[in-house]
């Protein structure tokens, strides 16, 4: 972790930061590499998330743990007011001078405590495709989209692009040993074309790119392309269920799943093409590998000069469905794989296009400069500005606990503010 002090006689600022999940994910990634990197400007961060979200294995808190980022756990609480409650006295405890929330729908706690009247400015980061109706409109919100900044025009808060970093000192080939990794991950053959995917096995959003890319290696006529997985989820049984069947009628071993990895950098160095979306296609770009970005319904495209700008542009994501895309990511796969040097160009190109869009400390310090402004500009009338959103929540929320069968809870955004009235 860089421990470089900031100006002399500079005052430092306090950030509580409220995570969405503790389990590893790009999001969460990000905020421990942003936690780290804001250090030399000044802001010194500390980190909470939710218990019931941390898994078996690998998480959070080996990453956090690498970067010095100490990730503190609580408990869910049951009601918006409850949990306004705790993040109060966390930051007060911790002296926050700033509130960053990261993830959709997770702000209202942090809203109605300690940020309540705009007392300690509060920042978002939602990095989905989409911001919400519902999000809050006038706190700084960091989206990681370069579309998003055009949508949200007319919001009244500040929308700064703050796209998914990359450590570029620390995700680059020369950095990393992947003597290990190719061990454990090696196939049938020393000569097969390794292509990677770096990801959440999950079923929303991610698995089925992950199941074409097992089909893609299937259909293919090259009998040298070996598919290594990295990552887990609720949709690891059955993509490990269809691996074996493809692996047991190729007869070799084709597709390999590596499990997670509190550090992937072996994978990435190691491949000669990498599948992915969001923060992992930027991190495959960082390694000079070339890329094939995967949307989350199937659709593809590689990552080349051509095609660069405007897949940065949609954060190297799509919900196009095209009509045959497993055969769409043969075709491309086939391509690269037959082309080495073709690869190495591509490699080169991504690794430079990284360097100039994306890399940490760039990133942090743009982060830096939305603390700043939050402190400068987030007033009580930003904060009321919200009310109406918050009061029309709770008139939907009473609504449907009125019109809703006898026992049944309507799960609308408003009825955790009711039940904490309640209380």
């Amino acid at each position: 972790m860089r421990r470089v002090r900031s100006a002399a006689g500079a005052s430092r600022s306090t950030v509580l930061v409220q995570l969405n999940n503790l389990a590893l994910g790009g999001t969460q990634i990000n905020a421990v590499d942003l936690a780290s990197a804001l250090i030399p400007h000044g802001f010194d961060s500390v980190l909470m998330g939710p218990r019931d979200t941390i898994l078996a294995g690998p998480s959070l808190f080996d990453v956090a743990r690498d970067r010095g980022i100490q990730v503190e756990i609580f408990d869910r609480p049951t009601t918006t007011i409850a949990g306004a409650r705790l993040l109060s006295r966390r930051a007060r405890e911790c002296g926050a001078d700033i509130v960053h929330v990261y993830g959709t729908g997770n702000a209202r706690s942090a809203y109605w405590g300690p940020a309540l009247l705009a007392r300690r400015p509060l920042v978002l980061t939602v990095y989905e495709m989409a911001v919400s109706e519902q999000e809050f409109a006038s706190p700084p919100l960091v989206v990681g989209t370069g579309y998003l900044i055009d949508d949200l025009r007319a919001r009244p808060g500040q929308t700064r692009l703050v796209s998914p970093p990359v450590d570029l000192e620390r995700d680059r080939v020369e950095a990393v040993d992947t003597a290990d990794f190719l061990r454990v991950t090696a196939g049938t053959s020393s000569r097969a074309v390794r292509i990677v995917a770096v990801t959440r096995l999950d079923e929303e959003m991610k698995a089925l790119s992950v199941e074409i890319a097992i089909r893609a290696v299937d259909r293919s006529v090259r009998h040298d392309l070996m598919l290594v997985i990295v990552g887990t989820g609720d949709a690891e049984i059955r993509l490990r269920a269809l691996g074996r069947q493809v692996n047991e009628r190729l007869g070799r071993r084709a597709i390999v799943f590596a499990g997670p990895l509190a550090d992937p950098r072996a994978a990435y160095a190691s491949a000669d093409l990498v599948l992915g979306m969001g923060g992992s296609a930027a991190r495959a770009l960082a390694f000079g590998r070339p890329l094939i970005v995967q949307g989350e319904f199937g659709w593809s495209q590689t990552f080349m000069p051509s095609t660069a700008a405007a897949l940065f542009r949609n954060s190297f994501w799509s919900d196009e469905r095209p009509p045959h895309p497993v055969d769409d990511l043969v075709r491309q796969v086939e391509i690269l794989a037959a082309d080495p040097a073709a690869r190495k160009q591509l490699g080169v190109f991504g690794r430079d296009f990284s360097v100039g869009h994306f890399g940490l400390e760039a990133m942090a310090a743009r982060l830096a400069g939305v603390y700043a402004g939050a402190r400068r500009a987030y007033r009580a009338r930003d904060w009321a500005r919200d009310l109406d959103l918050e009061w029309a929540a709770v008139s939907r929320a009473r609504l449907a606990r009125l019109h809703a069968p006898r026992g049944a809870t309507p799960p609308t955004r408003g009825a955790e503010l009711v039940e904490g009235h309640a209380s």
